[in-house]
């Protein structure tokens, strides 16, 4: 079921605005220090002692401002000249101190009433408020992962519902996110400065076009996501990434029809020597994985479809170097083979090449192509968040292998990389990329407010660590991709 919000968008909006407008006017007419926000703007954490406001950018208030009125009154302890997401308010409630904290991003506030696990979902109700859009909805919440189960600050899954009792299905629109029933609330516990999964997702999408784009103009090369505070069951969680999740939508492959398996989707879920392209052991249709692989679309009625994949990775592990130079287009599209080789070198992606990451085909006359996914641990970490200070190596796989043993194949890729240092790869966009979304985090407060949730450190050392590793990694692959 799908629902179309753009008419509600626009009314909460007008709403939204309107109310906050008619309290700022009636403050300023009669000269009151008190503001009371719009309903459901903003959410509080009693025992962290935090309040997280959302207000619109163009409905700052910028009158002096001595009282806070939310559920009760809560006074400042200094007079607030206005209210800006730059600044950290403090006000008092009954004489307990509390952190009063201004955001243009958006707040989800979930209620669950039974403890999540990773399986199975629980019934849940959602609440999002930003200054254009503010829905609720009943949804489906689990844990998500497997090592950052283990972390303080969980990361989850939100699926969609129409009601209830039958659980049937809801598409939501988010921002620019692609409309669905789902999406993923990344916790970020290993990144201590939340941004190198979001940093290189946007990379990834800049720099990588789907080879069919020309005939699915809104088909995304990987996932696409945004920062909200999110609070559970009325405690402050912190700052989520509100992500993407890959499926055959976001990618726009090509829907079965009939008997005829078109769009084809599949996981790399752990190593194994098939997804390393090693080996291809027999497999069977009537399991949903195979060789490290699970089938993520078409998957029906209990039956897979591995024929083509087998054939592929067949294909990699035992063809000879002519066969493999001259037929490998056939089975995988080759400049997404060198994008991503390239892309994985430069933020040193130590666990994406047998595992985290897609292997796609539009249709059935198209070659499979790699999505890359959950890059946390790049960029001089690896996926547990620990530092990994190498940067003179190169990463790779059984298929990466063969491609820089082939003369051609390794002039494309030292080709790709001059063009792509010249404009995605400069240093200095680079750098001026990571730092743009660094600054927005610091000077919003973000990194502030998810410390106090989490006692976490994210300070200033660990950009000038990145951007250090990012310099000296940067150079060596200069001389691994010289053009000779």
């Amino acid at each position: 079921m799908k629902i179309d919000f753009n008419t509600a968008m626009k009314t909460t909006k007008q709403l939204t605005v309107l109310a906050t407008l008619c309290v700022t006017l009636i403050a300023c007419g009669q000269n009151s220090p008190i503001f009371t926000p719009t309903p459901h703007s903003y959410q509080i954490d009693h025992d962290k002692k935090i309040i997280v406001l959302n207000i619109d950018v163009e409905d700052d208030i910028d009158q002096e401002l001595t009282e806070l009125q939310l559920e009760d009154a809560y006074t400042f302890s200094t007079p607030a000249n206005g209210l800006q997401d730059t600044e950290t308010y403090t006000v008092e409630k009954n004489g307990e101190p509390y952190s009063l904290f201004i955001t243009k991003s958006p707040i989800l506030a979930i209620q669950v009433k039974d403890s999540l696990t990773k399986h199975p979902r629980v019934l849940g109700h959602f609440r999002y408020f930003d200054a254009d859009t503010t829905f609720t909805s009943v949804i489906g919440m689990d844990l998500r992962g497997n090592l950052s189960l283990t972390y303080p600050k969980k990361s989850f899954n939100v699926e969609f519902y129409t009601d209830s009792v039958s659980k049937g299905q809801k598409d939501i629109k988010l921002k620019k996110l692609r409309e669905d029933d789902d999406i993923i609330l990344d916790g970020l516990y290993n990144e201590p400065l939340l941004l190198r999964a979001y940093s290189s997702q946007k990379l990834w999408n800049e720099l990588h076009t789907p080879h069919y784009a020309s005939e699915e103009k809104k088909a995304r090369a990987t996932v696409d996501g945004f920062y909200v505070d999110l609070f559970v069951n009325d405690e402050y969680r912190g700052i989520y990434l509100v992500s993407e999740k890959i499926n055959r939508g976001l990618l726009k492959l090509k829907k079965k029809k009939g008997d005829t398996v078109r769009g084809e989707l599949f996981k790399a879920g752990y190593y194994d020597p098939g997804t390393s392209f090693k080996g291809a052991p027999d497999f069977k249709n009537s399991l949903p994985t195979w060789a490290g692989w699970e089938m993520e679309y078409p998957y029906e009625d209990y039956t897979a479809h591995y024929d083509n994949l087998h054939k592929a990775i067949t294909f990699v592990a035992t063809s000879t170097d002519a066969v493999f130079a001259q037929q490998l287009p056939e089975y995988f599209d080759v400049p997404n083979l060198v994008d991503y080789f390239l892309f994985i070198n430069l933020i040193r992606a130590t666990d994406n090449l047998g595992k985290n990451f897609y292997l796609a085909k539009y249709n059935e006359d198209t070659p499979y192509f790699i999505v890359p996914w959950d890059m946390d641990g790049v960029l001089g970490t690896i996926q547990a968040g620990k530092r990994i200070p190498t940067t003179d190596d190169i990463l790779s796989n059984h298929l990466f292998d063969r491609m820089q043993k082939d003369p051609a194949l390794k002039s494309k890729m030292n080709k790709r990389w001059t063009a792509l240092r010249s404009n995605e790869f400069a240093e200095e966009a680079l750098v001026s990329r990571i730092r743009e979304t660094y600054n927005e985090l610091v000077n919003e407060k973000k990194y502030e407010r998810d410390q106090l949730a989490w006692d976490k450190s994210h300070e200033e050392e660990h950009l000038t660590y990145m951007l250090e590793w990012l310099e000296k990694r940067i150079t060596y692959l200069d001389t691994f991709f010289k053009e000779e």
